[in-house]
């Protein structure tokens, strides 16, 4: 069974200036593209889920429109928690939490990533993901068995790959990466 986790397109402004930014006009374009080349599989089968983020459920829409089917807003996949954390605090916050081991974890961030892997198993049909750049990482460490929380630099709109078999969780193709602003 296929699974696909896709972060979303380029935000219109940055994590520390808005919890909660649309698109951009770029990220748009990005999610209308990506959308494109999605629609080329057949995914028919495919349910279609989104962190409760705007930049994730508007990168969603395109292809939920094309296959006409909802888009199931899911807690599981919001960005890490970062309670407490001030505004203009939360880029040097999130530069430390890249340097961490995921047994370093607090609790709030622990709990997260555990949420974000059990969910992903308990899937019974082939998925569409739209969600965020350390979403993707807690997969793919996860799937690579790292200790850190950053694995890889997934672009705006690239799509990771992976397949669950029998209970089973496997990497099949990494999404395009690049040095990236997380937004």
């Amino acid at each position: 069974m296929k699974i696909y986790i896709i972060r979303h397109g380029e935000a219109a402004k940055s994590w520390e200036v808005d919890r909660d930014p649309e698109l951009s006009l770029r990220g748009r374009e990005q999610a209308q593209n990506i959308s494109d080349i999605l629609a080329k599989e057949d995914l028919n089968d495919f349910q279609i889920i989104s962190s409760p983020l705007r930049r994730a459920i508007e990168t969603a829409k395109p292809i939920s429109k094309k296959l006409n089917k909802e888009v199931e807003i899911n807690e599981s996949f919001i960005e890490i928690p970062s309670p407490g954390i001030d505004m203009p605090e939360r880029p040097s916050w999130l530069r430390e939490m890249f340097s961490k081991d995921v047994d370093q974890f607090e609790k709030p961030q622990a709990d997260w990533r555990d949420k974000i892997i059990n969910v992903t198993h308990s899937f019974t049909s082939p998925t569409l993901i739209f969600s965020h750049f350390m979403v993707i990482n807690v997969l793919v460490g996860y799937l690579q068995k790292s200790k850190k929380i950053v694995t890889f630099y997934p672009d705006n709109c690239s799509v990771t790959k992976m397949s669950l078999n029998q209970g089973m969780l496997s990497l099949e193709e990494i999404g395009s990466s690049q040095e990236s602003v997380v937004n």
